[in-house]
């Protein structure tokens, strides 16, 4: 049966794809009191303009008898600021359109990364946001680990939701998901 099951083409719609945390995909985010306290400090004014600031969408999520993998769209909309964190699992990831900076390297439309299970990385949104696909094989579920030491980079992300929060906000649907407005 499950080889039935791979023989004929599915297709995804982006219309379709429910928000991550609509899902049980990621569970939620694994962190100690220290860093639950640096959040709390600094993003009390800025929370509810940081939350306005990503979307992340669950394009695919396929069983093992389907081929195990799932596929989401992060937009992350102009300077947003991801706290150093990794996951449970390896995840390719490919840069849709705007770009990301990475320590000292600019990723940009068409450029990919990789990162191993438990990796930990950092990134933060160009001018512009960026849009990334997430792909992923054979991971059912996954975590999200925010390791402590974080507090500088959650003091750039209210400074950054302080800065654009009205834009994010007025910003609804990524580049990429607009052509599904039709």
């Amino acid at each position: 049966m499950a080889a039935e099951a791979r023989k004929g083409m599915t297709i995804y719609r982006a219309a379709d794809a429910p928000r991550l945390e609509e899902t049980d995909l990621m569970h939620p985010m694994t962190v100690s009191e220290a860093t639950i306290t640096d959040m709390a400090e600094t993003m009390a004014e800025a929370g509810a303009l940081a939350a306005a600031g990503q979307e992340v969408r669950v394009l695919v999520r396929q069983t093992e008898d389907e081929g195990g993998f799932s596929l989401t769209h992060a937009w992350f909309k102009a300077g947003y600021v991801l706290p150093r964190h990794s996951h449970s699992g390896d995840c390719m990831y490919y840069v849709v359109s705007g770009e990301l900076s990475m320590g000292a390297q600019t990723l940009r439309a068409g450029d990919a990364f990789f990162l191993p299970t438990d990796a930990p990385y950092a990134y933060q949104a160009g001018p512009d946001g960026v849009e990334v696909l997430e792909i992923r094989r054979g991971v059912t579920s996954f975590d999200m680990q925010v390791p402590d030491g974080q507090r500088n980079r959650f003091e750039a992300l209210a400074a950054a939701a302080l800065a654009n929060g009205e834009r994010w906000q007025a910003e609804e649907c990524s580049p990429t998901m607009a052509a599904n407005r039709g």
